[in-house]
C-alpha cells in the first residue's frame, strides 16, 4: 500500500497530532483560568474587556488548532469536487492505513 518510510512519517504525524489533541485543551484551560482570575481581580473596566477578548481569541485559536486534522481533508475533498484535479492521494490512503494499524517504529 505505501512504503515503509512513508509509514514511519505518517506514524510520526499521527503521534504529533495525538499530542496536540491532548495538550491543547489542557493549555487552554490553564491560560483561560489565569485570565479569568485576572478578570475577577481586576477592577478596571477596560482591562476586563481586554482580558475577556483575550479569553475569546485563545478559545477560538485552540479550537482551530484542534480541528486542523479534520478541516484540511474536508477542504481538499470539497475543492476536488468543485474543481476536479489530477493528484495522487496515496498519502491519504497511507495515513488512514497507519491510523487504523499502528505499529511501533
Amino acid at each position: 500500500m505505501c512504503s515503509e518510510e512513508l509509514q514511519v512519517v505518517m506514524n510520526i504525524v499521527i503521534q504529533v497530532l495525538d499530542v496536540v489533541h491532548f495538550f491543547v485543551p489542557i493549555v487552554l484551560i490553564i491560560f483561560c483560568t489565569i485570565d479569568i482570575f485576572k478578570i475577577i481581580v481586576s477592577k478596571k473596566e477596560d482591562e476586563v474587556k481586554k482580558l475577556r477578548n483575550d479569553v475569546f481569541w485563545k478559545i477560538f485559536y485552540a479550537i482551530m488548532v484542534y480541528l486542523i486534522p479534520y478541516i484540511v481533508p474536508f477542504v481538499l475533498g470539497a475543492a476536488d469536487k468543485i474543481l476536479p484535479m489530477d493528484y495522487d492521494n496515496s498519502w491519504q490512503e497511507c495515513y488512514n492505513y497507519v491510523k487504523k494499524n499502528p505499529k511501533s517504529y
